[in-house]
């Protein structure tokens, strides 16, 4: 059972495109500086426009870019407590006042790719609102409106809802008018044996 589950996981994750023939390379803030949402107590390492344009200047001109590593990575805690008014994702407007589709054209600007960050459940590992139980489309064309190059969809919630949400995610992707690098994390929900996964 468990070897057919990582079949199905692979296929639901697997893009069918050439988007990323090599494993994606660059920089992801969790690492470092996970949740830090409080900027007065962390102002050096919240999780805001600020830490992000940091690091996206010193991928440039640290040379990473020029080596390969092209993607500026954010991971959760990066979203507003709710949706919008219209069920969308959006961020935090304290920590982002300009927004994403403005951060990923400075990205952009610089010759990086912009990745954030999702769950295949309501909410994220932190809490915060996620793409699950149907919200897939909606996120998927958000991303894409915004500019997002790389999705992470992590795995929070019931894995009960995975053999449905998550390729529900990678078709939404698909459809969402932009190409996205779909990152999914259900085979890591599969257990540590990774000789049992393939």
């Amino acid at each position: 059972m468990e070897h057919a589950l990582m079949l199905l996981a692979l296929a639901a994750c697997a893009s069918g495109t050439d988007l990323a023939p090599t494993p994606p390379m660059g920089w992801m803030n969790w690492e470092l500086f996970l949740c830090h949402v409080d900027c007065d107590a962390h102002n050096t390492s919240c999780v805001n426009e600020y830490l992000f344009k940091v690091h996206t200047d010193a991928l440039v001109s640290g040379g990473y870019l020029a080596a390969g590593y092209d993607t500026i990575h954010m991971d959760d805690c990066w979203m507003a407590r709710t949706r919008d008014a219209d069920g969308r994702l959006t961020w935090n407007a304290t920590r982002f006042p300009s927004g994403m589709p403005a951060l990923a054209d400075y990205m952009h600007g610089k010759g990086v790719k912009f990745g954030t960050y999702t769950a295949e459940s309501t909410h994220t590992c932190a809490g915060y609102p996620a793409s699950g139980n149907g919200k897939e489309g909606i996120d998927a064309k958000t991303f894409a409106s915004w500019g997002v190059d790389y999705v992470k969809v992590d795995g929070c919630g019931s894995r009960a809802y995975y053999a449905t949400g998550y390729p529900a995610m990678g078709a939404a992707l698909r459809e969402s008018g932009r190409d996205i690098v779909y990152s999914c994390s259900w085979p890591a929900t599969l257990g540590d044996d990774e000789t049992a996964k393939g």
